[in-house]
Order: C-alpha cells, then structure tokens, then sequence
C-alpha cells in the first residue's frame, strides 16, 4: 500500500482522470458508498505498481485513456464511447457533416466493423458497398478489434484519395473494393426518377394518383425537402403515398418528429424518450401542417434504423400507414456528447431509450427476441440478399440522369414492371397494397405472417450462405496444404486472398 501522502497524490491524478468522463456521480457518492473508494484504492494502487515497478517506463497518459476505455467499454455498448482529443476532431466533422469520406453508417459487431447501410448516391454504393457487410481490412489492416473512431478516421480523408476496403457480404462472400472519397452532401429526399434538370420526379404511379418519396437519411434539411415534395404532389392531387425509408441509417431525432408530425392529427404521441436518469420525454403531433388523409405506406428493411425506426413506428402505431418490409435494424438508444474539460476530448454516452407509441423499446439487445418496428401480418415481404443486390444497383442506376431519359418521365410504373424492371418486390407489395386500398377500402395482405418465424428463417439463410462460403475457404487451405506437401510454392497473392 501507498504512504497516505502518495496515495493523496495519486488519487487525485486518477480522480481527474474519472472526472474527465464524467462519473461526478461517483465522485459526490465517495462520502456515501464505501464500496465506491474501495474501486478507486484499487486503481491508484495498481498504477501505483505499475508506474513504479513496470520493466519500462510506461506511457502514463496512455494509461490513463485505456483505462477510461476499458471502463466505458465494461458497458458493453457499442454506441458509448471515449474519443479521445485526436479523435474527437474527425468526430465532429462527421457529426456536422463537414467531411469527406466513402458515405457509410458504421458500427462495430463482433468486434469488427460492420456496415450499417451505404448513404443513397454515395462513393461505397457505386463502389459496391452492401448494407451489413462486414469490412475486414481498411488499406490492408485488419479491422478485428478496432475501435469504430480509428476506422472512421481510415475511411475518412481529403477529397479525391483513395481507401480500399475488403468486405465480407451477408452471403458470406468476400471483396476487395476500392473507393474514392468525395465530399457527402448527399440529398435527402429522392422521388421515383430524375426529371429535366435532374428535378425529382414523385409520382410513381401517375394515373392513379400514387406519390413516391425516398428518404436516404435525417438531416436538418430533410423535414422541408419533404415538405417541398409534399406541396408538389398536392399540386397534382396525390390520393396515396409511399414513403420508404429503406437502408435509412437515421439521423436527428428531430427530424424524424418534424416529419411524423405532417401526416398525424393533433396530440398523437410520434416517440417517447426515457432512460435511468432522464426524464420520460414524450414527443407529440401539434395541429398545423397535416397533409390531407390518404392512404400510406411506409417501406422499411433491417437496415432502417434509429430515426427511420421512428418514423415507421410512429405512423404504423397510429394507424397512419400500413408498414411494408422486415423488420428495422433496432437501434434504439440515444446518445449525448459530454465534452471534457481541459481539451481531454468527450464521452459520447447512451443516457436514454426510444420508446414507440405501443410502449415498445425499439433497441435491440444481446440475445433479444424482439427489437425495432414489424410491420403486421400478412404484410412482411423479404427479400434475399441477391435481390437486394440488383435492387440496389438498378435503383443507383435510374438515379443518375442520361441522355434519352426524358421519353421515360412521366410513365406509369405497375408492380409487375417494378418487379422485372427494378427488382424490388417490396415496392411493388407497396403499390399493390395501395390500389387495393383505393379500390375496396381495406389493405389487401400483400406479404407474409409470423414475423418471428421470417426472422429465424432468414438468419437461418445467412448462416448458411456464410458457412457455404468457409467451406469454401476450407477447401482452398486444403488445396495449399497439399501442394506445400508436394514440394510446390504458395505465391504471395494467393496468402493474401486467403486472409
């Protein structure tokens, strides 16, 4: 044990430390919890031993901040983190969008970084980038155990370089693509084709009145771009909507309510928010701004999340829209940036949950049953990861505007056209709920029951796909073994096509 004049000095130097990631609440409880200064004794004394006995000189501030992240990482929560002031930089530029990149929602999923979803228009969809691919190298480093803000800081960099990344599909498939970063100024709103001077066009199906609006993220632009495609849809007597917020990685909260507010009648509650220290919040619809009745779908996918979550729960609970799709990614949590004092850079921490209109918690937890929005039964409509694939390569495609496109605007797009052309059988559910409604009054089922079951049977299909694919890498060991025991060389490509 320290003389109590050196542990004095050591606590205080830790103390600062804990301080910087904002634990004042165990601070004000030491005169209360012995246990509390019992934790603290044990960590001065361990850096005590170690900074006086260690073979070398260690690097004290940086065990300090693996310290702090070995304490927030005890969480077990993705989205609570330490940045550190060199990190924190990248941080906020990615968080006001100021930044160059490849265009992609990250997180970290059994200890490697996964994709969430592609942005819509951004340099890793055109480069072939899927959502919940798994990146297992960046420029050739191995992406296991690394922290998401080293991988951002990667994947991020001056406009116009080049980062290559290799990827492990859903399929089990493996890639190497190779990306140019551009600046992300990505629009957030996107109807069904580009017309005259690339001007959305959002009628979808134009004799029967159908509208059509993509939303690619939550920014504070999106509420008036949808506003504005909204206003030109009335303009040309909308009698139903899609609203797909597919691959949608989320955004601002606010947003999200914004939205949700144009299509509900006063005092509907959209999402509440509670955690163990915040207070419940719950976000309600006001009087002004709603677009007339009709009938909606809201389209979602396992890569909708957060935000788009939001907004799917917020409509289909309250019998606003009929969801179409899978059911959404379940992130659920909301996070709050502390910055520390001294420039000692910040703790992005979960403080609270999202909570939809039917009271369900919309985060997805370890081992959990149940997470984020299902659309009810008889209207979950899959799709396998090669339909998603061509999906969205013929929709990155009819995005950008050609020479001859113009013959095209205008034209009525049926489901079975959606289907042959695009590819997209939820869409095409989507419009053949919506005519059914205009015709007969009720919503014609359109997909599948038992959402739970669609979920074990889709996993199911991944895992066989992946396994499939290990096989396959199994067998190309084999093969190398064998010619190493018959004498022959292995060449430097084939072990790094192994990795």
């Amino acid at each position: 044990m320290l003389p109590t004049c050196c542990r004095s000095s050591f606590r205080f130097v830790l103390l600062s430390t804990l301080l910087l990631v904002s634990l004042l609440a165990v601070a004000r409880s030491l005169g209360r919890n012995p246990s509390a200064l019992e934790q603290i004794d044990l960590l001065v004394d361990i850096r005590h031993e170690i900074v006086t006995q260690y073979a070398e000189t260690p690097d004290q501030q940086k065990m300090a901040q693996e310290a702090v992240r070995a304490m927030v990482g005890a969480l077990d929560d993705p989205y609570t983190v330490y940045l550190s002031p060199e990190e924190l930089e990248p941080f906020d530029k990615l968080v006001h969008g100021t930044f160059s990149g490849i265009g992609a929602e990250v997180d970290i999923h059994d200890d490697r970084l996964r994709i969430v979803t592609p942005l819509d228009g951004s340099p890793a969809v055109k480069a072939g980038v899927m959502a919940g691919d798994i990146v297992l190298q960046i420029d050739g480093v191995s992406t296991e155990g690394m922290k998401i803000t080293d991988a951002i800081k990667r994947l991020t960099g001056p406009q116009g370089t080049q980062v290559t990344i290799k990827v492990r599909h859903p399929s089990g498939a493996e890639a190497d693509l190779s990306i140019t970063r551009a600046q992300i100024n990505v629009q957030t709103v996107r109807g069904v084709r580009r017309g005259a001077e690339q001007k959305w066009d959002y009628m979808l199906d134009r004799q029967a009145g159908i509208g059509y609006i993509r939303l690619s993220q939550f920014t504070e632009k999106t509420p008036g771009e949808v506003r504005a495609a909204l206003d030109e849809l009335l303009a040309q007597n909308v009698k139903g909507l899609i609203v797909d917020v597919r691959f949608n990685p989320g955004g601002l909260l606010d947003a999200a309510v914004q939205i949700a507010d144009m299509f509900l009648p006063a005092d509907k509650t959209i999402v509440s928010v509670r955690g163990r220290v915040v207070p419940e919040q719950a976000f309600k619809s006001t009087n002004g701004g709603t677009i007339p009745d009709m009938p909606i779908v809201v389209l979602a996918n396992e890569a909708s999340a957060s935000a788009s979550e939001v907004l799917a729960g917020a409509l289909a609970d309250n019998g606003r829209a009929k969801f179409i799709g899978t059911r959404t990614f379940g992130k659920g949590s909301v996070q709050q940036v502390f910055k520390l004092d001294g420039g000692q850079g910040a703790l992005k921490i979960t403080n609270a949950y999202y909570y939809l209109p039917n009271g369900r918690n919309i985060h997805r937890r370890k081992d959990a049953t149940v997470w984020g929005v299902d659309p009810d039964d008889g209207f979950y409509v899959t799709m396998t990861f090669d339909q998603v694939t061509e999906m969205v390569r013929l929709r990155s495609e009819a995005d950008v505007l050609r020479p001859g496109d113009a013959a095209a605007q205008g034209a009525t797009l049926t489901p079975e056209m959606i289907r042959k052309d695009r590819a997209d059988p939820q869409l095409a559910a989507a419009l053949e709920a919506i005519l059914g409604k205009l015709r007969g009054g009720d919503w014609p089922k359109v997909g599948q029951s038992d959402a739970q079951a669609l979920v074990r049977r889709t996993q199911r299909e991944n895992l066989l796909r992946q396994r499939d694919a290990m096989q396959d890498r199994i067998a190309q060991i084999n093969k190398e073994l064998g010619r190493l025991d018959k004498g022959q060389a292995i060449t430097t490509e084939e072990e790094t096509d192994r990795e």
